[in-house]
Formats: structure tokens, sequence, C-alpha cells
């Protein structure tokens, strides 16, 4: 597999169908150990890899073995994030899967968990 170029502050970025990043700020699609639904998560720190799914609770502060990370979905909807369109959670949303989310960054100001829909 051929590598991209790489910093200390960057992930390396595969060339790949299922290529992302885990920079702080990169959002993830993960599963919760224990949780059924699939959810949005941000990066908070890349190594060792944390994230948060909400700005406070429990899952505020994910580390290893507290998430999978869903790598098909993941690089989709980064590749959503770069290029401005809603795939990934059209295709879901198609499917009958629920995507969960809490983050500020993505328009939640409730501190709630919501599914999250395509605009």
């Amino acid at each position: 597999m051929p590598q991209g170029d790489t910093d200390e502050t960057q992930a390396p970025i595969t060339e790949t169908a299922e290529s992302f990043t885990t920079n702080v700020g990169d959002y993830l699609v993960i599963w919760i150990t224990g949780e059924p639904d699939m959810y949005i998560a941000q990066v908070t720190q890349s190594d060792p890899l944390k994230m948060k799914v909400e700005e406070s609770g429990p899952y505020a502060s994910l580390k290893n073995g507290d998430f999978i990370i869903l790598r098909p979905e993941t690089a989709q909807l980064q590749r959503d994030n770069r290029e401005d369109t809603c795939t990934f959670l059209q295709a879901q949303q198609q499917a009958g899967r629920q995507v969960i989310s809490g983050l500020r960054s993505l328009g939640v100001t409730d501190k709630e968990l919501h599914l999250m829909l395509p605009a």
C-alpha cells in the first residue's frame, strides 16, 4: 500500500478506498463497546488515540478499548467532509441505521446525543 507524506503532526495518509486520518479534530465513525449504534466521534489526541462523541458525560473521553473504528464508514465520512457532500449519512439513513453524536462542532447545542441526519 503506497504511503503519503507524513510529519509529526499528521498521521500517514494511504491511497486506498478506506483511507482516513486520525489527526486531532478529525471525525471518525465508531462503535462504542457494548452499544449497538454507530457514533460520530472527534479525535482529541492522536497518540495514544483518544476521542469524544459528546462535550461532557460518559462519551466525552474515549480511549483505546472503549471503541472500534469503522474503517470504510470513516473513510466515506472524511471524504464527505472534504467534498462537502452527505453520502455517508444518506446511505446510513436509507439502510435504516442510526448514526449518533453530541458534538458541538456538528451543531449539537443542548449537550445531548442526537441522531445525525443528512442535510
